[in-house]
């Protein structure tokens, strides 16, 4: 489950998925716009999915 919340975490480049796509030119966004964002929200899902999966999804 782990992998397939990591394959779902891309914050930190429009490229990553398609409504990020979508409002990057007309919103005339910057990548350094997508990390300032992006890497605060990746550090508190990866850690939320470290923490919650072994509770969620136990052996």
């Amino acid at each position: 489950m782990a992998v397939a919340y990591g394959a779902s975490a891309c914050f930190l480049i429009p490229f990553g998925y398609q409504t990020h796509l979508m409002v990057y030119s007309p919103g005339r966004y910057r990548i350094s716009d997508f990390l300032k964002t992006g890497l605060p929200v990746s550090l508190v899902y990866s850690a939320a999915v470290l923490i919650l999966t072994p509770l969620v999804f136990p052996f």
